[in-house]
């Protein structure tokens, strides 16, 4: 009897354990309802849904609305659901993407329960683009302008910006269901609408207003900064670096346009700034990357090999990478440290010969170009920008004897091959410093030397402030406007209005030309005062200058007329005043005349100092087979500096021939010189 019971209520228990598992593992039956018609919206919306939502037999889990442009998911929307039978409401984003036109998406709902069972249900969208009846630009410091729409799609504004504006665009709210909609940089470098975009750099010239455009429809704006370096387009990277990667050759020069190289440091390992505002390239062939800091001013540059970055080879060539304490780039506040990948690639100057210069400073607080702190140094060469092959004591890097007296290498423990100051070594602050690797015997039989080649009272390079340019001639031939290369000029024209020489082209003695521009339009407080009374014409000036030849003076306006002193006249003069006597005043001079007599200026200009050179301005075939003039010889002046009344004089006088002209005159302006 009792082994009966125990078998029944053992029965009992299996139906009853039976029973809840079939209840607890129910799919359910998920359920949704839509309200009905048509569903539409602008791109750029937040598109509201409401669905009622439930499930009889299990609990739900949540609901999903997924909108998609064709096959792509490109928003989502997740609710937790809790009751069934309850009302869910929501909202999904509608991407505003370029080149999108009105057209269709599908948006798809799904519920889900906690069993995982799923429903889905599908509605068709129609979708259009927006017509904003303006959009805002705004700037990094938060002012706002408006842009005019001018057609569909496009909008512009114009205002005396910035020459490189940081901004980005916002759009109103359109309709019902709109959103403000901000566009700018993505982290891809892409122009694209997003919350966390970057500003966008706009390059145009500051001294008159200039247009910004936009269209919402491609994403088309205008002016973008546009960087030729070497004749290729740099690369953005974001809004404050540009790339390129190419093959350079030792000695080459390079043409960087849409950069103003005006206060940009240059890396005196890698590029020479010349008069010209070319860059001459240092080390040797090789394919280099080049990274453009607008922010900073400054290139930085990294030896390549193919699109990998370079390591030391065997025999010597390649690339040496600086690590370590006391030293960094483009100055001490970015020292390179013990960290992996942020070692420093030093030019190789010669072949296997490796260079970093600096000048000494403080390590923190440092200005751009001092690399090496002047109380501490502790760093190491590695055969590649990681840990790995270094050069060291093992390999018997050595101190050359010269160096000795400033820095040694550790040959013990952990620290071995590190460089460091001497016992009691400070470097000199100011004085300029040349850290030189030396592998011609062999990666084995390195030696590295520690130079200086300044002392602490020679400032760094003389950096140009200003240029003006001067069209001297006649006054139906003024160069009036910007020119190709986006420069203003200074026109000194004939003035006569003396009866005898109502019929003559002079420019009378006395005469003052104030209110004279800088290159960017920018008034100075510069006066030209002629000493001497000065003929005009434009018969025989060049007339179809080669920008190839003469640079940014090859503008025809300026070198078809001229200035001249006649035959009778020994010299004639002029003089600039108010000058800034702390700064420094480097002249660019070019005459040309076509005779086929030889015609020679000579040119003197002095201030507190004087400099006097020479330049043929005409000649039987000078300028080549038939060509009787001047085509390429500029005169080039050292730096003069203003004497005590703030003033420097320019004279011109013959060597030989009867009619000395002078056509064109660029004046650049320097700080940082003695």
């Amino acid at each position: 009897m009792n082994k009966s019971i125990y078998i029944i209520l053992a029965l009992v228990g299996i139906l009853a354990m039976n029973s809840c598992s079939d209840d607890e593992f129910l799919s359910g039956n998920p359920d949704m309802e839509l309200g009905a018609g048509k569903v539409s919206a602008l791109y750029g919306d937040s598109l509201p849904f409401t669905i009622k939502a439930s499930d009889v037999d299990v609990p739900l889990s949540t609901l999903k609305a997924k909108l998609f442009y064709g096959e792509e998911l490109v928003s989502e929307t997740v609710i937790r659901t809790k009751t069934s039978g309850s009302d869910y409401t929501g909202k999904v984003f509608v991407p505003y993407y370029p080149n999108v036109i009105d057209g269709r998406a599908t948006l798809k709902f799904v519920l889900q329960n906690i069993h995982f069972t799923t429903t889905e249900m599908e509605r068709e969208v129609v979708l259009s683009r927006p017509d904003f009846p303006y959009v805002t630009l705004v700037d990094e410091m938060g002012e706002e302008y408006l842009m005019k729409r001018q057609s569909l799609y496009n909008y512009s504004v114009t205002g005396r910006f910035p020459q490189d504006m940081k901004a980005y665009f916002k759009t109103p709210k359109v309709g019902e269901n709109g959103n403000e909609l901000t566009f700018g940089w993505d982290n891809e470098n892409q122009l694209a609408e997003g919350k966390n975009v970057d500003p966008i750099t706009f390059s145009g010239t500051e001294a008159e207003p200039y247009e910004v455009t936009f269209n919402v429809l491609t994403y088309a704006v205008s002016p973008l900064v546009n960087v030729l370096f070497d004749g290729e387009k740099m690369i953005a990277q974001d809004a404050n670096t540009y790339l390129i990667q190419k093959s350079f050759t030792q000695g080459q020069s390079i043409v960087v346009v849409g950069i103003d190289l005006d206060g940009w440091w240059i890396n005196p390992d890698y590029f020479r700034k010349e008069s010209n505002g070319t860059l001459t390239f240092l080390p040797v062939d090789g394919k280099y990357r080049v990274v453009a800091n607008m922010k900073q001013k400054y290139f930085s540059v990294t030896r390549m090999n193919g699109d990998k970055e370079a390591t030391l080879s065997d025999d010597g060539h390649g690339a040496i990478w600086l690590m370590g304490w006391g030293v960094g780039s483009p100055s001490l506040d970015y020292q390179f440290g013990w960290n992996a990948g942020n070692n420093y690639s030093i030019s190789e100057i010669a072949p296997k010969k490796y260079q970093f210069t600096g000048v000494a400073g403080p390590e923190h607080g440092s200005s751009i170009g001092q690399r090496f702190r002047y109380d501490y140094i502790g760093c190491k060469f590695f055969y590649q920008n990681n840990w790995g092959g270094e050069l060291s004591k093992n390999n018997r890097l050595t101190v050359v004897e010269s160096s000795k007296a400033l820095i040694k290498v550790i040959d013990e423990g952990n620290d071995d091959g590190n460089i460091v100051l001497a016992d009691g070594v400070t470097l000199e602050e100011g004085a300029t410093y040349v850290l030189t690797v030396d592998l011609t015997a062999g990666n084995d039989k390195g030696t590295v030397s520690l130079e200086k080649i300044s002392d602490g009272e020679v400032k760094p390079q003389p950096t140009l402030v200003q240029t003006l340019y001067f069209d001297f001639g006649i006054k139906t031939k003024k160069t009036e406007s910007a020119d190709n290369n986006g420069n203003y000029w200074n026109n000194i024209v004939n003035n006569s209005t003396i009866e005898e020489h109502k019929n003559e082209k002079y420019a009378i003695s006395g005469t003052i030309y104030s209110n004279l521009v800088n290159s960017k339009n920018i008034d100075t407080s510069y006066k030209l005062t002629l000493n001497s009374h000065f003929s005009t014409n434009d018969a025989g000036g060049l007339n179809k200058p080669e920008p190839d030849i003469l640079g940014d003076l090859a503008v025809a306006s300026a070198t078809g007329d001229y200035f001249y002193i006649e035959s009778n006249e020994e010299s004639s003069s002029f003089t600039f005043s108010e000058l800034d006597k702390n700064k420094g005043y480097k002249f660019y001079a070019f005459g040309s005349r076509s005779a086929t007599q030889i015609r020679t200026a000579v040119y003197n200009i002095s201030g507190k100092n004087t400099e006097e050179g020479e330049l043929q301005a005409a000649g039987k075939d000078y300028g080549g087979a038939g060509v009787h003039q001047n085509v390429q010889d500029i005169y080039t002046s050292e730096i003069v500096f203003p004497n005590e009344n703030d003033e420097i004089k320019f004279t011109i006088s013959r060597k030989t021939g009867d009619y000395i002209p002078l056509n064109a005159l660029k004046i650049e302006e320097y700080t940082n010189v003695k």
